[in-house]
């Protein structure tokens, strides 16, 4: 997804305006001192070079009377420094953390269209990459251009004061080199989207290679081998270098006209010298404090460049919070029921490149079990996630316990309805942790009951430190049952009175098939059940099965309905009894 990032902003930081002024005041309060340090240069200069001149001895009791008020200032700023230092750093990432939080929340509410449109690597680097750069924004670049732009404002009304043609020139080099500012600064705005897209991209594939590596190894897909992050990285080294390079000619200019206008200064400053029209302690004052006010000139030029591409971050973030979520009537406050049935009107529904529901009609009663069966790509999953409003219709109505879904809030409708899917995701967590997702309050008593209803109790104690282990990333220390049994663990441990079970048994070993089966049982007891299976005889005792093909219902019955009739299912039923299959017991 391409990001609008031609005027980058400040919206994510719109929550924390009174952060943001104190880091702010801080910095421009701790650079006040600094610069009134700079200035006593020049006091210093022609108390120590007027009696020279006249031949008279220096005034030593003016020299430590300045070099009091230099210490003092010295001390003064150095305290200010520490303090607006860390106050900076606090309040930098108190805001990013509360944008991460914000962040988190945000996606947690979106809908699956916002993820199917958005690479894996891509979210990551949202949350991770671009929150960083924000909070570098604030932590680091603020400071650096408050710092760097306080000297010179200082300094340049100092100048000017002192000798307005010498420091309405050193001034009007400033002018005249921002032009070249500009032109790095629309630069690094044009080109900085695409550099970004290639950092994300180069992010996706580097998950991908470290996910797939299993496969890759067994095809001797790794190092260069594997194409599409061998050319993901050369697609990035080649934008890093044309923003690093095309930027930074004009950066370059601008330093180089800084440097010219000092030199010019000088050499303006000699021939008033030569004419008499300037006295020399303006002069050393000029030479001395000119660089002092050149210096800081060129940072804050550089931060400036720096801070545009750090925005574009911030603007992506701002696609993100600015997603339109699921929408719901607030008013909406009618209970769902215990026992509840779910209904189908007409329903439509559209990927953006295709077509998978085209007016599906059924109703799935209270306390029942329906199984929705079918061709891969009938759009059996695609009626679950519509359940479950991961997905918002396209057109028509579904309503839970007579209630319309996209009336519910969502997380008041996600708290009736169980999930386990054929692929587990477990956390790099505890078990007994994992397991309390389905509820996040659970005792450990109710955890363990849980757990022995899911038939996962003897396995888990027989771990090391029982509940409290440890299971790694994505479970990989337990079997695919195992993992199985604790996702069911959870659903049981929710209680919620409807169950979506999406292929939870297909791809079973013999061993863990009585106890998955065993789960299951206990699992759907007094609930609205809805099943998708490519396993008919883990249905055959079905309430209600559903045959969908090409986005319809073509047929509803009970398995012996079914199979005694021409049709889908009939078909599907004697290839399978040919193959051989297993069986859900009652």
């Amino acid at each position: 997804m391409t990001t609008n990032i031609a005027a980058p902003k400040w919206g994510v930081f719109a929550k924390y305006k009174k952060n943001l002024a104190n880091l702010i005041g801080g910095q421009i309060l701790s650079n006040i001192p600094r610069g009134i340090f700079q200035g006593l240069v020049y006091f210093f200069i022609l108390r120590l070079t007027l009696p020279v001149l006249s031949g008279a001895k220096p005034d030593i009791s003016g020299l430590m009377q300045i070099y009091g008020w230099y210490v003092g200032i010295f001390f003064l700023y150095m305290l200010l420094s520490i303090w607006s230092e860390t106050n900076a750093y606090i309040k930098a990432y108190t805001i990013s953390t509360c944008i991460r939080l914000e962040l988190g929340e945000k996606l947690r509410r979106l809908s699956l269209g916002f993820f199917k449109s958005h690479d894996p690597g891509d979210v990551t680097t949202r949350m991770l990459g671009d929150v960083t750069k924000a909070e570098l924004t604030l932590s680091n670049n603020l400071s650096n251009i408050i710092s760097a732009a306080i000297m010179p404002l200082m300094l340049g009304s100092f100048l000017i004061g002192m000798n307005a043609v010498l420091g309405g020139v050193l001034v009007g080099t400033v002018l005249f080199s921002s032009i070249f500012f500009f032109m790095a600064k629309q630069i690094v705005v044009r080109l900085g989207e695409s550099h970004i897209e290639a950092v994300t991209r180069t992010s996706s594939r580097i998950l991908e290679y470290v996910r797939c590596i299993k496969l890759l190894k067994a095809y001797d897909m790794t190092g260069k081998s594997f194409k599409t992050l061998d050319t993901a990285m050369l697609d990035l080294k080649n934008r890093s270098f044309k923003i690093e390079v095309t930027a930074g000619i004009p950066v370059q200019l601008f330093l180089l006209i800084l440097d010219a206008g000092y030199f010019l200064m000088i050499y303006i400053a000699v021939m008033m010298l030569a004419k008499g029209t300037l006295d020399i302690p303006v002069l050393f004052c000029f030479v001395v404090l000119g660089h002092y006010f050149i210096i800081p000139v060129k940072q804050l030029g550089i931060n400036l460049v720096d801070l545009h591409y750090s925005l574009l971050s911030t603007n992506r973030i701002c696609d993100v919070m600015n997603t339109p979520e699921p929408v719901f009537d607030p008013d909406q406050t009618q209970p769902l029921a215990e026992t509840c049935g779910i209904d189908f009107h007409n329903v439509h529904f559209s990927y953006p490149d295709k077509e998978v529901l085209k007016g599906i009609e059924c109703h799935i009663p209270p306390n029942c079990m329906t199984a929705l069966v079918g061709l891969s790509g009938s759009g059996k999953t695609t009626m679950t996630s519509l359940m479950a409003r991961f997905w918002d219709v396209t057109a028509g109505e579904i309503r839970i316990g007579d209630v319309p879904v996209n009336s519910i809030e969502p997380d008041r409708l996600l708290k009736k309805i169980s999930m386990v899917f054929q692929d587990v995701y477990l956390f790099n967590d505890t078990v007994r942790e994992n397991i309390r997702i389905g509820k996040p309050g659970a005792t450990v008593e109710e955890i363990e009951a849980a757990a022995k209803a899911a038939c996962c109790h003897d396995f888990i104690s027989r771990m090391p430190n029982g509940y409290n282990s440890i299971i790694g990333e994505a479970g990989n220390t337990l079997s695919g049952g195992e993992k199985q049994r604790i996702s069911i663990a959870r659903a049981i441990l929710k209680n919620a009175p409807v169950v979506l079970l999406d292929e939870a048994t297909a791809s079973l070993d013999p061993e863990n098939e009585a106890d998955i089966q065993t789960a299951i049982e206990n699992l759907v007891k007094g609930r609205t059940v809805i099943v998708i299976a490519h396993r008919f005889r883990s249905i055959i005792n079905a309430d209600q099965i559903l045959v969908i093909d090409d986005g319809l219902i073509m047929d509803k019955g009970t398995h012996t309905q079914l199979a005694a009739r021409d049709g889908l299912y009939k078909d599907l039923w004697e290839k399978q009894q040919r193959a051989g299959s297993w069986k859900l017991r009652a």
